[in-house]
């Protein structure tokens, strides 16, 4: 088993007058802990309200049963398509739909979140009687489609005839 620290000294990590302030205020130690030594300023504030948490937890629970997870959403939920764009070997259809997650642990995304934006590039020509489709998630700093499309998605088309779901990170803004 990999230890970050080794388990055999003790460390201490030194609290300022505001790390009291916040543990007063319902922020966790672990919160405390990981703003220290995180090296960035994402989640400086914590992770959230430890309720919110428990509910994610317990959702967590039901999607790991892959009996009731499969019936979770039904083959009809609403997709829909805003724009249908023509290409020479391919469609690409952007949509959006609300994500299932809303309705199951409701208040727990924020509103940025809700709708998910994603395109669809589809082959017009299939290689065989089976539609292959990877789904492409976007790292940090991806903004938009472009960069999956073109060096991920293209390709992909071209060379295999497999189609390619983009999904879009929540708070990039699509007009």
């Amino acid at each position: 088993m990999n230890h970050i620290l080794p388990t055999n000294q003790n460390y201490t990590i030194p609290f300022e007058k505001t790390d009291v302030c916040l543990l007063l205020m319902g922020v966790s130690k672990l919160d405390i802990l990981y703003r220290r030594l995180l090296l960035t300023k994402l989640f400086i504030r914590g992770w959230g309200r430890p309720e919110d948490l428990k509910r994610l937890f317990e959702f967590r629970k039901m999607i790991g049963n892959r009996e009731r997870c499969q019936n979770l959403v039904s083959s009809d939920y609403p997709v829909h398509i805003d724009k249908i764009e023509e290409q020479s070997d391919c469609k690409i259809l952007d949509g959006h739909f609300v994500s299932p997650m809303a309705h199951y642990v409701p208040d727990i995304m924020p509103i940025e979140s809700v709708i998910a934006r994603f395109q669809l590039i589809v082959p017009k020509e299939w290689n065989s009687k089976y539609k292959p489709v990877c789904i492409h998630l976007a790292g940090t700093g991806d903004h938009h489609y472009w960069r999956r499309r073109t060096l991920m998605a293209r390709p992909m088309i071209k060379e295999a005839r497999m189609a390619s779901l983009l999904l879009e990170n929540p708070y990039y803004i699509l007009l």
